[in-house]
């Protein structure tokens, strides 16, 4: 295990199948993540990836940023750092060159742009969910609130779908 992985409980274990996983993704490297999580922050995807050959990092979205796990291999050549966090708010641009055997997502701000290599085929899914939380940070939760509330009284959500979002808006507020 490297120092982001952790033996995971049987909760971490329910939450990791429920998540969205792209590539080689194990449950002791989700499970490591919950401790440099904030209180309101929650994993929606992990996902293997390369930032050179033969170099496995980890690509966690969550609902405030996006955090690049570094292996151990790229710290000890003093390439990179270990962790690298990038707010969904700076990012600029998100472009995907789809190759044969990965993908190279890059993933622009000010400060630098950063290259990841996805599995083959998902760099697409992976600028798509990265786009999909940029958006849901710029909506208003209390008006988002009041929507689903509205429908809710129409019937056109359940009972338990109103609760799961709302719970996710009021995290936001």
């Amino acid at each position: 295990m490297t120092d982001f992985e952790k033996e995971p409980t049987e909760e971490e274990k329910k939450d990791f199948e429920k998540l969205e996983r792209i590539g080689e993704a194990e449950v002791d490297e989700y499970s490591g993540l919950q401790e440099r999580l904030g209180p309101k922050e929650k994993v929606l995807m992990l996902s293997t990836a390369e930032m050179e050959e033969d170099n496995k990092s980890i690509i966690c979205l969550t609902n405030q940023r996006i955090i690049i796990f570094n292996s151990d291999k790229s710290r000890l050549l003093g390439k990179r750092n270990r962790f690298e966090d990038v707010r969904l708010e700076n990012i600029m641009d998100i472009e995907v060159e789809e190759r044969k055997g990965f993908d190279v997502v890059r993933i622009e701000t000010e400060e630098k742009e950063r290259k990841l290599m996805a599995p083959e085929g998902k760099g697409v899914k992976i600028s798509g969910l990265i786009r999909e939380q940029q958006e849901a940070q710029r909506h208003d939760p209390a008006e988002q609130l009041e929507k689903i509330g509205k429908e809710r009284e129409r019937g056109n959500i359940t009972e338990e779908e109103y609760q799961d979002k709302k719970d996710e808006l009021m995290d936001r507020i």
